[in-house]
Parts: structure tokens; C-alpha cells; sequence
């Protein structure tokens, strides 16, 4: 039987009326149920990748005037200019914060591991120089510090471990980080043209968003983060100088203590200080709090203002919370993805402050 035959028997048992076709009102409530059903496929598909690719984003944004000036240099060739801001991400981003990383991971781990097989001289030398002053003050206070610390360290070195073990899973993400990264960078202005063409607010509501997302990103990154990780590298070259063991380690709980207002570095360097006097070295100790007060300390008021004076204003208090709160959320990649979602609360917040609120 012949195509056309079968077709005509068909439509013979079962003819088509087109007075009968699904009502408009039907159609719409259709279609929107069909995208929803799409689009919670889509996210269960994509979700793997949603932290990688988020993470490109940002520095997309972070390192877009080292691609403006490669293109102008290129004079417009945006794919090479692409490639070399990626490799340039690769060389001076991504290179030293893996060989920080897998340092303070194996200093963590030998710390673990000492702890958790002969931890009483640590203990010991931690009571005597804070617990038993503070305990002179606060007769109740007795923290049960061993088990803290060896807690914390366990999530560290679990965590880590995961990063810097060189599984398929861990080259995977990064090599799709790297293609989001050039993707981005390239097609930059179209992504952005197809978010405003697709979102139901104002053009001009979504361009002020995403101007100040792009101010908020820059404030947080730039002037928290970074000069967070100056003073955590500075930190742990003056440990290292002066005989601190795991200056890595320490030098990056320093880091993050920047972020603390009001106490920045000083929430280890003055532990580590005492630490070594305590331990006999003297003289080490003076060199490192000298260290500390000058070089380290002198850093914040020096290339701060230059970062933070160029974006949004947020302050250190939550984008610490934001850091640690992200690690405990999303893993380690919640270093980079805790503050971009702060970066895009702020930016939700204050174009609702400056543009809704005033319109009303």
C-alpha cells in the first residue's frame, strides 16, 4: 500500500475539523506548563555545571579590561583576545592559587594527622599562653579546643582533597570553566543583549542590574577579596621567614581574618607572636610582629581605597559571612560563589532603593 493510500484511508476514519481545535484560552496555559516542564528538565540537566559556570562569569567580569585591552590591541579580534585573557587567567590566577592551594592542603593534612596521633604538646603549649589566661578572667571557660580544631581540619583536608587530587571530575570542571571563561569574554555583549530581551522588567531596569552587579562583583572581588589574599600572602611569607610552622595554613586563616572590620590580621598574627615567644624565639617573635604591624598592616590603606573606591561600597562584615557562609554551602567553590551571590543581592537591592522607590 502506497503512502498516499494510507494517508487518505487515515484521514477518512479520522477527519480533521479545524472547528474543533484547542480553544486560545487553552493554549497559553499549554504552552507555559510545557516551558516549565522544559525548563525543570533543563536545570536538572545543567545543574552539575550551574557553580563552573557561574564561577567563569564572574571572572569574565573581573578580567573584561585585560580583554578590552588585548582586543584593542588586536585591533577588534575578539576570539584572540578571548584566548589570551584566558591564558593570561591561567598563568597568573589559576597557577599560583593551585600551587596555595595544594600547599595549604598538605600543611593541613600533616597538622591533622599530628594532631589527631600526638596533639598534647600542641594543646598544652595553646593552654598555657590563651586558655589559662582567659580562664584567670572566666573561671567557666574551658573550650574543648582539640576537638574544634580537629573537626575543622578534617573538613579542610576532606574538602580540599577533593580539589587538588587531580580526579577526571575536578580536570572536567575546570576545562569547561576555562571554555564558559572564553565564551563570555567573547560573546559578552550578546549573552547581555539576550538576558535584557528575555527579562519582563524594563530595559532600562535590566541594564542598571547589570551595571551594578558588574560594580558590585569588582567591589567585592577586587577590593575585599584581593586585598584579603595580599595580606594572607604577605602574612604567610612572614611566617615562613621567621619560623612559623605552616605558614601556608596560617598565612591563609590570616587572609580571611582581613575580612574581619576592626581586627584583619592581627587574629593570628598575635597568637602566632605569642607562640613564639613562648617557644623560646625571642627575637623571631619581635621580627614577626614588626612585620605584621608594617608590611601587612600598611596594605590595606594602601591598595584598598584603589579597589573599593571604583565599585559599590559593601562591607567586610558580609562579604566575610558571604565567604564562609558559601564555603559551608557550596563546597570550596563557595570562596567565588558566596560573594556573587551577595554581589547580585546588593545590586537586586539597590537598584530597588534608587530607581523603584524613587519612581513611586
Amino acid at each position: 500500500m502506497t503512502p498516499s493510500v494510507t494517508g487518505v484511508l487515515f484521514f477518512s476514519l479520522f477527519p480533521y475539523n479545524a472547528n474543533k481545535m484547542t480553544p486560545k484560552k487553552l493554549q497559553q496555559p499549554f504552552f507555559i506548563a510545557l516551558l516549565l516542564m522544559v525548563m525543570v528538565l533543563a536545570f536538572f540537566i545543567l545543574r552539575p555545571f550551574i557553580a563552573t559556570v557561574a564561577v567563569a562569569g564572574m571572572f569574565a567580569v573581573i578580567l573584561h579590561p585585560f580583554h578590552k585591552r588585548f582586543s584593542a590591541l588586536l585591533k577588534g579580534h575578539e576570539a584572540i583576545a578571548s584566548l589570551l585573557t584566558v591564558i593570561f587567567a591561567a598563568v597568573l590566577i589559576l597557577v599560583p592559587l593551585s600551587v596555595l592551594g595544594t600547599r595549604v592542603f598538605m600543611e593541613t593534612r600533616d597538622l591533622y594527622l599530628a594532631i589527631t596521633s600526638h596533639g598534647g604538646n600542641y594543646f598544652t603549649l595553646f593552654d598555657s599562653v590563651i586558655t589559662q589566661p582567659i580562664r584567670s578572667v572566666f573561671p567557666g571557660f574551658n573550650p574543648d579546643i582539640s576537638s574544634y580544631l580537629q573537626q575543622a581540619l578534617g573538613w579542610v583536608v576532606g574538602n580540599l582533597g577533593v580539589l587538588f587530587s587531580g580526579t577526571l571530575q575536578t580536570l572536567l570542571h575546570l576545562f569547561l570553566g576555562f571554555i564558559a571563561l572564553y565564551y563570555f569574554l567573547k560573546d559578552g555583549k550578546r549573552f547581555t543583549q539576550a538576558v535584557i530581551d528575555l527579562s519582563p522588567l524594563s530595559d532600562n531596569y535590566d541594564r542598571e542590574i547589570l551595571r551594578r552587579l558588574n560594580m558590585a562583583v569588582n567591589s567585592v572581588i577586587k577590593g575585599s577579596l584581593f586585598v584579603a589574599l595580599i595580606q594572607g600572602l604577605l602574612s604567610g611569607f612572614g611566617y615562613w621567614i621567621f619560623g612559623l610552622p605552616s605558614p601556608a595554613l596560617w598565612g591563609t586563616m590570616a587572609g580571611l581574618g582581613a575580612l574581619i572590620p576592626g581586627v584583619g590580621t592581627t587574629i593570628v598574627l598575635i597568637p602566632a607572636v605569642l607562640y613564639l615567644f613562648f617557644s623560646g624565639e625571642t627575637i623571631s617573635a619581635i621580627g614577626l610582629l614588626i612585620w605584621g604591624s608594617t608590611a601587612v598592616g600598611l596594605i590595606d590603606n594602601l591598595i584598598g581605597p584603589q579597589f573599593v573606591g571604583k565599585g559599590a561600597n559593601i562591607h567586610p562584615l558580609f562579604v566575610l559571612f558571604s565567604v564562609l557562609g558559601g564555603i559551608v554551602f557550596f563546597g570550596p567553590l563557595g570562596l567565588f560563589l558566596g560573594p556573587l551571590v551577595l554581589s547580585l543581592l546588593y545590586a537586586l537591592v539597590d537598584i530597588y532603593r534608587l530607581l523603584i522607590l524613587k519612581s513611586n
